[in-house]
C-alpha cells in the first residue's frame, strides 16, 4: 500500500486517492506559494537541482521567490518520475500533454490535476497488485472516464501519457525492491 504521496516525504492518507495535491492546498493558499526550501523539504530535492530545473525551462521561473501551484505540481511530477525515466523524457511528456510551461493556455489539464489522476491510478495499480498493462491501461480508462478536453485528442494524448508515467512510476518502485534485495546478499 502507498505509505507517502507520489514524489514527496507526505504521508499517504485514505481517503485522498483522487486529490492527493489537495494536501498541499492549503499551505500554498496560506504561503501564496512554497519557497525553495518547503520544495526541498517536501520533495527531498537539493534546492540547486529545482534552481537547475528553472534554468533549464523545466519549470517556470518562481514569482518573488515563491512557486505556485503548477511549479509545485510540475516539480513532485518530475520527482516521482526521474528514478526510471531520464529528465528529457519527461520534460517532453510534459510537453506532450501541456505544451510550454510558461503558458498553460495550451494545457490539455492543469499540472494539478494531472498529479492528482496520476496517484489516482497509482493507487489504483498499487491496490490491486499489477504492473500489468493492460489492467493500468483499464484503470487509466476508467480515471479518465469525465474528463473532456480542450482538443479532439487531449483523451488520447493524456492516456497515452499517464500509461508512461505510470509504467515508469511503478517501475522505479520494482527497481528499489531489487536494490533493496541485492544489498542482503
Amino acid at each position: 500500500m502507498l505509505e507517502k504521496i507520489p514524489g514527496t516525504i507526505l504521508d499517504f492518507e485514505e481517503g485522498f486517492e483522487k486529490k492527493a495535491f489537495s494536501v498541499l492546498t492549503p499551505l500554498l493558499s496560506v504561503t501564496r506559494g512554497l519557497t525553495l526550501g518547503q520544495i526541498s523539504e517536501i520533495t527531498s530535492l537539493p534546492g540547486s537541482t529545482i534552481q537547475n530545473w528553472v534554468k533549464r525551462g523545466w519549470i517556470a521561473n518562481p514569482k518573488g521567490k515563491r512557486y505556485g501551484e503548477r511549479q509545485v505540481a510540475r516539480i513532485i511530477i518530475i520527482n516521482m518520475l526521474k528514478a526510471c525515466l531520464q529528465l528529457e523524457q519527461i520534460v517532453d511528456l510534459m510537453t506532450y500533454v501541456n505544451g510550454s510551461v510558461e503558458d498553460d493556455t495550451d494545457d490539455i489539464i492543469c499540472d494539478r490535476e494531472l498529479f492528482n489522476k496520476l496517484c489516482y491510478i497509482i493507487y489504483l495499480a498499487d491496490k490491486k497488485h499489477t504492473f500489468d498493462k493492460n489492467e493500468i491501461s483499464a484503470v487509466i480508462e476508467d480515471a479518465l472516464s469525465n474528463y473532456n478536453g480542450p482538443k479532439s485528442d487531449s483523451k488520447e494524448r493524456l492516456s497515452k501519457a499517464l500509461t508512461i508515467m505510470t509504467l515508469a512510476y511503478l517501475s522505479s518502485k520494482i527497481k528499489l525492491e531489487a536494490e533493496k534485495e541485492y544489498a542482503g546478499i
